[in-house]
C-alpha cells in the first residue's frame, strides 16, 4: 500500500476526524487543553483543532513537522483570543531555549514521532521545574485480540494515518522518561490513553 502523501493528508485530516470528535473525541479534547496554563507549547498541532479549547494558557505555541497542516490551522488563529504562534519543527529538536513552557501538550503526536523517547527528553528541557506535560494518545489495546489486529494491520494504518502507530506502548515510554504520572485515564480497552505529568 503507497503511504499518503502529507499535502493529501493535511486536505482530509478534520473531515476524518468530524466523526471521531461527534463520538467523544471532543471531550477528550477539551480535558487535554483545558488545565494547560502560562506559556504552553503544543506538539503535532496539526490543522488546529485543539486551539479553541485553551482557557488558561496565556500564549501558545503549535510545532508541527507537516508544513501543510500549520498552513490550515491559521483560520484557527485568526479566531483565537490569545497569542498562537506556529512553528515548523521536530519534536526531537526543538529551537526553544531551556525552560521556554509551563505546560506541554501532546495530543495523538508521540505514535507518529520517530523516536518518541527522545522527545520527550527534549519537551522535559524546554520545560520549567514545575511544568506539566498533558497528552491524549493512541496506545496498544490490553485486550490481546485488539493488539493482534493493531499489530497486523499496524503498517497499512501507518502509511493511510499520518504515521500513526495505534500499538505502541507509549505508557511505558512515559514511565522510563523524566516525566512522572500525575493523572492518568484509559479507555476501557485500553486503546487510549490520557492525562498529565510532572518533571521528575
Amino acid at each position: 500500500m503507497a503511504k499518503v502523501p502529507h499535502s493529501a493528508f493535511a486536505r482530509i485530516y478534520d473531515l476524518f476526524m468530524v466523526p471521531n470528535d461527534r463520538f467523544g473525541l471532543r471531550h477528550q479534547r477539551v480535558r487535554l487543553c483545558g488545565t494547560a496554563a502560562g506559556r504552553v507549547l503544543e506538539v503535532g498541532i496539526g490543522t488546529g483543532l485543539n486551539i479553541p479549547h485553551y482557557k488558561n494558557a496565556a500564549s501558545l505555541v503549535g510545532i508541527d513537522n507537516h508544513r501543510g497542516m500549520l498552513r490550515r490551522a491559521i483560520p484557527r488563529i485568526w479566531e483565537s483570543p490569545m497569542h498562537v504562534d506556529l512553528v515548523a519543527a521536530d519534536a526531537r529538536s526543538l529551537p526553544f531555549p531551556d525552560a521556554a513552557f509551563d505546560s506541554v501538550v501532546v495530543g495523538f503526536a508521540l505514535c507518529t514521532i520517530p523516536s518518541p523517547g527522545d522527545a520527550l527528553e527534549e519537551l522535559a528541557r524546554v520545560t520549567g521545574p514545575d511544568g506539566q506535560l498533558h497528552f491524549l494518545e493512541h496506545v496498544r489495546s490490553i485486550r490481546p485480540r485488539t493488539a493482534k489486529l493493531q499489530d497486523r494491520f499496524g503498517t497499512a494504518w501507518e502509511k493511510v494515518s499520518g504515521g500513526c502507530r495505534a500499538n505502541q506502548d507509549t505508557t511505558a515510554l512515559l514511565e522510563q522518561s523524566s516525566w512522572s504520572m500525575d493523572t492518568f485515564w484509559a479507555s476501557t480497552g485500553g486503546g487510549l490513553i490520557q492525562g498529565s505529568a510532572i518533571r521528575r
